[in-house]
């Protein structure tokens, strides 16, 4: 069995990915509630995600526009590409084929913020390792900024839960 393994670049493409999926996610979760309160969370996480990704992807075109400054030759360890790769597979939230069908299977407002717990822990795991194996600072930087930030969802969701 072949390992992938991951760069910096992979890693910030893999945070797009990510974020675009969760965008998509908490849209059409948010389409699909009738409980005003939770549709304007799910809305500001939408947001969010959106302003997430468009942050990963100003650094990966700013990464790209001085490839040469950096070494992009890095690779990680083949336990972290493992993670990556398996990260990589399910990536956190569904992809766009599936996402409609786990939308679906959600039959409570409850089973949605669950879902949403799970994905915020996911993405706080994932960022917390791309902190820990990436070479660049600006990554870093960007990666502990996005960190922070989806432990505000997971708190927010939290909370939204307790309330029920």
């Amino acid at each position: 069995m072949s390992i992938n393994i991951f760069n910096d670049l992979e890693a910030i493409k893999l945070a797009i990915a990510i974020e675009e999926r969760g965008e998509r996610f908490y849209r059409q979760s948010a389409r699909k509630v009738s409980d005003s309160t939770a549709r304007v969370l799910l809305e500001r996480l939408a947001e969010d995600e959106k302003e997430h990704k468009a942050v990963f992807e100003g650094l990966y075109q700013e990464f790209l526009k001085n490839k040469g400054k950096f070494d992009d030759e890095y690779l990680y360890d083949q336990d972290v590409a493992a993670y990556f790769n398996a990260l990589a597979h399910s990536l956190i939230f569904p992809n766009e084929e599936e996402q409609a069908r786990v939308v679906d299977q959600l039959q409570s407002l409850e089973d949605v913020i669950r879902f949403g717990i799970q994905a915020e822990k996911d993405s706080i795991l994932l960022y917390t390792q791309m902190i820990i194996s990436s070479k660049l600072s600006e990554a870093k930087d960007a990666f502990r900024r996005l960190l922070k930030e989806e432990k505000r969802h997971l708190v927010d969701l939290q909370a939204y839960l307790k309330r029920e």
